[in-house]
């Protein structure tokens, strides 16, 4: 794919990409180098425009970063009302009046005078992706996730947006600087914790998992709201914008950050229960099993469920039989 619409660009640049514009721009930066280059030459200009005025160098920097992905082009000053007029129509040239255009709307951006608290974004197209922030805070983003966020946090609320699914590993700070994730249906404040949550634009349903510590969550449009507990999920569906809290196993939630699931002192039957869920299976332990033996540490998501049996078996005197969709755990003897 080396051509893409100017106007799935324009939309990816504002944050209203749609899930189909995600996934043409995966495919167009995944067929050459040159496509990836352009696509994020264009996404840097847009958002320099973002930042203050008086950083030359920055500007400067860019442009040449820009000059060695596209052919020189001449370039005119344009009168204030013919930008505006050109603004409408913006993305929709060619390929170098594009960028050409880009340039325009960082002088009428940094004209409007935002400045360098405005947010950075970060677009996990088919990998997953970490970031860490300012504060210390660690965050992996899903493939096909955006999230947004300042370059240093200023004030008494760190806030940043998620457009998509993120795991948090929120960074504790002295006094009363929360840390608030802002999403189209459901907003999260918290001190320091962890958890999993789960909002796309498009969706019709958010939600967010505690694993450790506590959160506030809010609903977007409504006066909902609850604290969770770890083990809890908190759910708001776009049609009623009612929350609704659920008991789940939060750990299971925030697996497709490393595909490993932490165990401390888990009983064979504790373990059954996460596999079941994992490997969509129905798992029977026998009731003769000796639960005092025990598994602390990680254990991988692998794609057989065999190869995670077997590794048990070195920790736990177990068997195990695997027939189709059921698998029986019986004791060593």
């Amino acid at each position: 794919m080396n051509n893409i619409s100017d106007d799935i660009i324009w939309r990816y640049l504002q944050g209203i990409a749609t899930a189909e514009d995600m996934e043409a721009l995966n495919e167009y930066i995944s067929a050459s180098p040159d496509n990836k280059k352009y696509l994020f030459s264009i996404e840097e200009l847009y958002h320099l425009g973002r930042w203050k005025y008086d950083e030359e160098d920055k500007i400067n920097a860019a442009m040449q970063r820009l000059k060695s992905v596209v052919q020189p082009v001449e370039m005119s000053v344009l009168s204030e009302k013919k930008v505006k007029k050109q603004m409408k129509h913006l993305f929709l040239w060619t390929r170098y009046a594009a960028a050409v255009l880009v340039l325009v709307l960082i002088g009428w951006l940094s004209f409007r005078g935002l400045t360098s608290e405005d947010m950075i974004r970060v677009y996990a197209d088919n990998k997953i992706r970490k970031i860490e922030l300012a504060d210390g805070t660690k965050v992996w983003l899903n493939k096909g996730s955006v999230f947004e966020y300042p370059e240093n946090f200023a004030g008494d609320n760190r806030k940043v947006r998620l457009n998509g699914e993120a795991y948090f590993e929120v960074a504790r700070q002295t006094g009363k600087h929360k840390f608030t994730v802002e999403s189209k249906l459901m907003t999260v404040v918290v001190h320091g914790t962890i958890f999993n949550m789960k909002s796309y634009d498009q969706a019709t349903v958010a939600e967010t998992s505690l694993i450790e510590g506590e959160v506030l969550v809010e609903s977007g449009d409504d006066d909902s709201k609850i604290i969770l507990l770890p083990g809890q999920k908190a759910i708001v569906e776009e049609s009623s914008h009612k929350m609704v809290v659920k008991e789940t196993n939060s750990l299971m939630d925030g697996i497709w950050r490393n595909n490993m699931v932490p165990f401390q002192n888990a009983t064979i039957q504790d373990i059954a229960k996460v596999l079941e869920d994992l490997y969509h299976v129905k798992i029977e332990v026998r009731k003769d099993i000796d639960l005092t033996h025990t598994y602390s540490g990680m254990i991988e998501k692998k794609e057989k469920l065999e190869d995670v049996m077997k590794t048990l078996q070195n920790s736990i005197p177990i068997r195990y039989k695997i027939e189709s969709d059921k698998v029986l755990i019986e004791p060593m003897e």
